[in-house]
């Protein structure tokens, strides 16, 4: 019997976080053979939403080409997990130091804005699951933006190369189940988000770098407390 996707949320991200939890939850382990055919049965929808959650997926890292077509769950230990954390805290904290010394032009910073504005709305509203697809996309927005606003592509590249760590990205923000027991995660985030832009904006170099040093750390120490007694997908060694 086919498992319902969740109708306040658009299909093809309601695919998307469908598959990121069943990987999460360990339902789909390190090795799983993923298809389009028997997930579009499994999940009631048609092939087309199937195909672009994998696609995306293997984007995130949680994916990589499986035999015969379609993909498999990827193999990874909590310790790569970590490691990419501590560079991009490294590295983001970098990026915001340059940033604050420098000046963030108007439309950098016009940018920013509109991610505190959009987390702020959502905020405030409540959260819920349909608002997961918004919340990660403001999140990453927010993060990129500040790196690519350095004009450094060399620390763009490599912060792009710990992204691609699977749970690394800024694109994950998977502990967030939006619901009342992880609202104040969200809020505390969020929070750290007006921090940094503030930083920015008065040109405090060396605030603005521990501050997104820290928020990145936060994200770290969820990580590590989330998968302390799991083994969903990958080795937690």
């Amino acid at each position: 019997m086919a498992t319902p996707i969740a109708p306040a949320v658009p299909r093809s991200a309601a695919v998307i976080i469908e598959l990121r939890n069943r990987i999460f939850t360990g339902e789909y382990s390190a090795g799983f053979h993923l298809q389009e055919i028997p997930l579009a049965e499994a999940l009631g929808v048609s092939r087309t939403p199937i195909r672009e959650a994998l696609a995306t997926l293997a984007k995130e890292g949680l994916l990589e080409p499986g035999p015969k077509r379609g993909y498999k769950v990827r193999t990874f230990t909590i310790q790569e997990v970590v490691s990419a954390y501590l560079v991009r805290a490294t590295l983001e904290g970098l990026a915001v130091r340059l940033l604050a010394e420098r000046g963030a032009d108007p439309e950098t910073m016009a940018k920013l804005d509109a991610c505190l504005r959009e987390g702020d709305a959502m905020l405030a509203k409540g959260l819920g699951h349909a608002d997961q697809p918004a919340w990660l996309e403001m999140n990453n927005i927010f993060h990129t933006t500040i790196v690519r606003a350095t004009g450094n592509s060399m620390l763009a590249d490599f912060v792009e190369q710990s992204h691609r760590v699977p749970l690394a990205s800024s694109r994950h923000v998977h502990w967030y189940r939006f619901d009342e027991q992880n609202f104040a995660l969200a809020r505390r985030a969020h929070e750290a988000h007006h921090d940094v832009v503030d930083a920015i904006r008065k040109r405090e170099s060396a605030r603005g770098e521990a501050l997104m040093r820290e928020h990145i750390y936060f994200s770290q120490r969820l990580i590590e407390q989330h998968f302390s007694e799991r083994s969903i997908g990958f080795d937690v060694r």
